[in-house]
């Protein structure tokens, strides 16, 4: 068996490569289909292929995969969840097909400060003025890329558009996700099991209704191998993400796992800006480090908030004519 440090010089790297190719397999498939607008049809692939895979795996491992119980399934917080989690994949796609890979980063960065918002409105956590700074961050390292983004013709209003819509979509599945785990026991696999068999589901109607089902069947991309082993890759790491995610928070922590969505984001661009021989202004620079920075004191503030209780339980008691009161 695996030490803790050897676990995580796995898991995180692993992440990394999962994380960073999603995003090339994704933007590959979205620009290389004939100039067909397949951003639904992908994103109910992706779904297909990771419910086939959990069914899978339930075959070969009974007990692993829970199995489907329809009142579960129906919950009002479990189809939130899943029709906000069918919005973010479209959102995201039509956003990468409108956007750089290296724009990727700013065009997602308004999901914190969602996140936050949300948060207030429907979880009524208590928002910190410290909190406001790292927003504050975001926003002016997004307006900043923006401007450079535009300037450079990188970037369209809509991929602006969809980014921010996405974000959106995005932090309505987290507090959602907060949301359904006490119906779930907490179980990752649970949620996302249900949740891909509703988006399945949920995406079918759209794909159908939008032509792009058949427009596939009707095209060369039927026939295209290449094509298909794409499409199935990216599902499988659709679903990997969700657990590696999970496994890099386990192994090291939230605020490390934060550090390294930041730091895998940064190889991300560079590599983006490598393939497709980009060149962007320090300016740019400036603007993607504000955002990554915001994102990563948030994280630090978060690690703080959690960590007072703690330290403040562990601490001795005060002592009252030098005896300890109990």
């Amino acid at each position: 068996m695996l030490n803790r440090k050897s676990k995580v010089l796995v898991v995180v790297p692993l992440y990394w490569i999962v994380s960073i190719s999603i995003v090339f397999v994704n933007k590959h498939l979205l620009n290389n289909n004939n100039k067909q607008d397949l951003s639904i049809f992908i994103a109910w692939f992706q779904c297909l292929v990771s419910v086939l895979t959990l069914f899978l795996l339930k075959l070969v491992m009974p007990g692993k995969v829970p199995p489907l119980e329809i009142p579960t399934l129906l919950h009002s917080d479990m189809l939130s969840l899943s029709f906000n989690f069918v919005a973010s994949l479209t959102l995201n796609n039509l956003m990468l097909k409108h956007i750089s890979v290296a724009f990727y980063q700013i065009g997602r960065s308004f999901t914190l400060i969602f996140t936050i918002i949300l948060s207030v409105c429907m979880l009524h956590k208590h928002l910190k003025i410290t909190t406001l700074i790292p927003c504050v961050c975001i926003i002016l390292g997004f307006f900043i890329s923006v401007g450079e983004e535009e300037e450079s013709g990188t970037v369209s209003i809509w991929g602006i558009i969809y980014g921010i819509l996405s974000s959106l979509s995005a932090a309505y599945c987290a507090i959602y996700f907060r949301k359904v785990e006490g119906i779930t026991n907490g179980s990752a696999v649970k949620i996302a099991y249900y949740n891909n068999v509703n988006s399945f589901i949920i995406f079918l109607p759209l794909v159908i209704s939008t032509n792009q089902l058949s427009n596939v069947f009707h095209s060369t991309l039927i026939y295209d191998k290449y094509f298909w082993m794409c499409l199935g890759l990216s599902g499988v790491m659709s679903l990997t993400m969700g657990w590696v995610s999970a496994l890099q928070i386990q192994y090291t922590s939230p605020v490390t796992h934060h550090i390294s969505i930041n730091a895998k984001s940064v190889a991300q661009t560079v590599i983006a800006i490598i393939l497709y021989k980009e060149s962007k202004s320090l300016v740019w620079w400036t603007g993607n480090l504000l955002v990554m920075s915001g994102i990563l004191s948030y994280a630090w503030l978060n690690f703080q908030e959690r960590e007072e209780p703690i330290l403040l339980k562990s601490s001795p008691k005060p002592e009252k004519n030098g005896v300890s009161v109990l």
